[in-house]
């Protein structure tokens, strides 16, 4: 009898402590924890690639740009008819050295590109300039994001004008960027183009979902056949 009642009391200590251990707010806690140990996560990778982009600013291109610029001088000296051998070889270095400079900006770009050091407004302006198709961009950005969300909100713009590009015959694309209460970023990037955007076909839609969705953001696409394409990203202001 008294083994019965101690075992008794022994499973309902064990039912304790399992509840303690799995209870709401033991659960709670580990989730924020979570959630604060990606955010440090992404917060680090994000500032070594702008170490790693400032390395390649001020190292490697700048060496590059040294060596295009002497090879320059040195090839417009070399005037010698006999010197035909050494200025082949050396307007081929000053090719190589071009194209490697070429590639190291495209690298460096595409890690962070330095126009967001103005701010998300600017950057996606400049980006609007730039694209082959009119784009008009309207911005109102309250408290400025996180670098790690204004990298992802940058490069989902860059991806959708180029898809526009590439795929809608569109005449106009208008892109709106803004802050939302409860701490979100809205994007939407719109064209009145042909439509037929399928998350599930491909187009870099299915890589900008997955990126978006690494900091719990969610990305929806409305492009019936016949168009217009709307694409929306929500973001967290903070990873």
């Amino acid at each position: 009898m008294a083994g019965t009642w101690l075992a008794r009391g022994i499973n309902l200590g064990d039912r304790a402590l399992i509840r303690g251990m799995l209870g709401p707010s033991t659960m709670a806690e580990r989730v924020s924890e979570l959630e604060r140990t990606r955010s440090l996560a992404v917060d680090d990778a994000t500032a070594a690639l702008r170490r790693v982009e400032r390395d390649l600013h001020d190292g490697a291109q700048m060496r590059l740009a040294a060596l295009a610029m002497n090879l320059g001088m040195a090839r417009e000296k070399l005037e010698d008819p006999d010197n035909e051998t050494v200025k082949e070889l050396i307007d081929a270095a000053h090719r190589n050295a071009v194209d490697a400079l070429a590639d190291l900006r495209d690298l460096a770009r595409g890690i962070h590109p330095p126009v967001l050091d103005s701010g998300l407004a600017s950057a996606l302006a400049t980006l609007a300039t730039s694209s082959a198709i009119p784009a008009a961009v309207t911005a109102d950005i309250g408290p400025r994001p996180a670098p790690a969300i204004e990298t992802i909100a940058y490069f989902c713009a860059a991806e959708l004008i180029a898809n526009a590009t590439k795929h809608s015959y569109a005449n106009q694309i208008k892109i709106n960027i803004r802050t939302e209460r409860g701490g979100l970023l809205h994007l939407e990037v719109s064209d009145d183009g042909v439509g037929g955007a399928d998350v599930a076909r491909g187009s870099g839609l299915a890589g900008l979902a997955q990126r978006v969705s690494t900091v719990d953001g969610r990305l929806e696409v409305s492009s019936p056949a016949g168009g217009p394409t709307t694409v929306t990203v929500e973001l967290p202001l903070r990873a």
